[in-house]
């Protein structure tokens, strides 16, 4: 059974994502976000992705504050709360396995993770070929270009990923008002 713990214990372990569910008895849970969040550092760190921070630093926040405002629920509240992981692989693959759909949103999920991996090798190497055939300020400038790329292939999805989402849903809107009109007819 869950029971509550000293005050002090449960700040010190909810510095780490994670730890402060464990501490409070919340073991699955805990165990969600510590994942969660050491797999962010892993994919930040291997991947050069520094613009995931952000999403750690939010991880880290919705630990610390989820392990207190538990800690200070009423007794009785808090030996009402089931522990339960964050994410249900159920829900996600409702049938067991990634349906087409899932699967071609892996399939590039794992085609740009696997760029994002070469890519800082090639244009180094690249650069470097520059520097001995070409001017090194010529090799710099190709270089700092290139290196950029991945940004911009990236604003530019987000980009169009978020007018599609827009126009989908002014069509359903407008669908929603011809659907309104003529009901009131």
């Amino acid at each position: 059974m869950i029971r509550k713990k000293n005050g002090f214990m449960t700040f010190i372990c909810s510095l780490v994502p994670g730890a402060g569910e464990m501490y409070l008895g919340f073991m699955k849970e805990g165990l969600s976000i510590m994942c969660l969040t050491f797999g962010l550092m892993i994919l930040i760190t291997t991947l050069e992705l520094q613009g995931m921070l952000p999403g750690l630093i939010i991880l880290w926040f919705y630990s610390l504050f989820n392990t207190h405002n538990k800690a200070s629920l009423p007794d009785e509240e808090f030996y009402a709360l089931e522990d339960d992981y964050l994410f249900h692989l159920n829900q996600l693959l409702p049938e067991g396995r990634l349906n087409d759909n899932q699967t071609k949103v892996f399939g590039w999920i794992l085609l740009l993770l696997g760029i994002l991996l070469i890519w800082r090798p090639s244009i180094q190497n690249l650069t470097a070929v520059l520097r001995v055939y070409v001017s090194s300020d010529f090799a710099s400038l190709v270089g700092n270009y290139l290196y950029r790329l991945p940004r911009f292939v990236m604003a530019v999805i987000l980009m169009i990923s978020g007018i599609r989402l827009i126009r989908r849903k002014k069509v359903e809107l407008d669908l929603e008002s011809i659907l309104d009109q003529d009901e009131n007819k």
